[in-house]
């Protein structure tokens, strides 16, 4: 990471610590499901890459339990910071942390049973190395499990959010939004776990509707995890009417009062 990614993700790091959760997660879908890819299980030593404010390392703690252990890895020390003050509110023993790039992970070779990783492979400056380097520290028959986002036509809840942001902003913020979406085309993940060397690669879409109630600005966990940085600088009146043009977007998606959004994840795991 150079200088100017590591002062992006410190500013990153400030939003993201406001809208974590101060202990378990409170959205643990992804987290399970990545346990269930990864084959995690009670006494399994456990790498989780790009780990950010904890997850899924800290659901890794907790299915483990004190036979296992989970290491939490992150290129942004900031970042880590959000996953170690969980941590430390839960009273976990069983999870270490490491402030390191996934393309040169500091471990030896065969050291884990179960690499994770969670909407991070894509903000990797190499993604085919941080692959090869997750396999290398795996045991033989361990497996990784990676998360990306699926198509921005089955995510309208951020693809929406984004779009107006950049609209009223007035601002071409098409490099963030193609990082976003960066291996959600079918096939391209598990092409590249197997262009890593992993074996028994396969890969699932998970698509579903989220009903957000009416009258509520559910939107402001994900514009401040995503685009903080872009809206440090409005004022009171700016903000407000910044939500009131997101809220307008969303108008498209109203059913019954609420709103129906799409949500889509891709995971994509193999074996070393």
């Amino acid at each position: 990471m150079n200088k100017s990614q590591d002062e992006t993700w410190a500013k990153r790091a400030e939003h993201w610590r406001q809208v974590a959760p101060k202990g378990a997660s409170t959205f643990d879908a992804p987290n399970q499901t990545l346990i269930k890819w990864a084959n995690v299980t009670a006494g399994s030593k456990c790498l989780d890459l790009a780990s950010g404010a904890g997850e899924p390392a800290i659901s890794i703690a907790l299915e483990v339990g004190d036979t296992g252990s989970v290491v939490a890895s992150d290129a942004s020390k900031e970042m880590l910071a959000g996953a170690q003050e969980r941590a430390s509110s839960m009273g976990l023993k069983n999870i270490g942390f490491e402030n390191t790039a996934m393309e040169s992970l500091p471990f030896d070779a065969d050291t884990f049973d179960a690499v994770t990783c969670r909407f991070g492979l894509m903000h990797a400056e190499d993604p085919l190395a941080g692959l090869k380097e997750a396999r290398r520290v795996l045991k033989p028959g361990g497996r990784a499990a990676f998360m990306v986002h699926g198509p921005a036509d089955k995510n309208t809840q951020w693809t929406t959010m984004h779009q107006c942001v950049q609209s009223f902003l007035e601002v071409d913020d098409q490099a963030r939004f193609d990082k976003h979406y960066k291996f959600s085309a079918e096939g391209e993940l598990a092409g590249l776990l197997e262009e890593a060397g992993f074996a028994d690669v396969q890969d699932e879409l998970t698509v579903t509707t989220v009903v957000q109630e009416n009258g509520k600005m559910f939107w402001e966990g994900n514009l401040m995890r995503s685009l903080g940085s872009r809206v440090d600088g409005l004022d009171e009146t700016q903000m407000a009417a910044l939500n009131a043009a997101i809220g307008e977007a969303f108008a498209n998606f109203k059913a019954d009062g609420n709103y129906e959004l799409l949500s889509s994840n891709l995971v994509a795991g193999g074996v070393a």
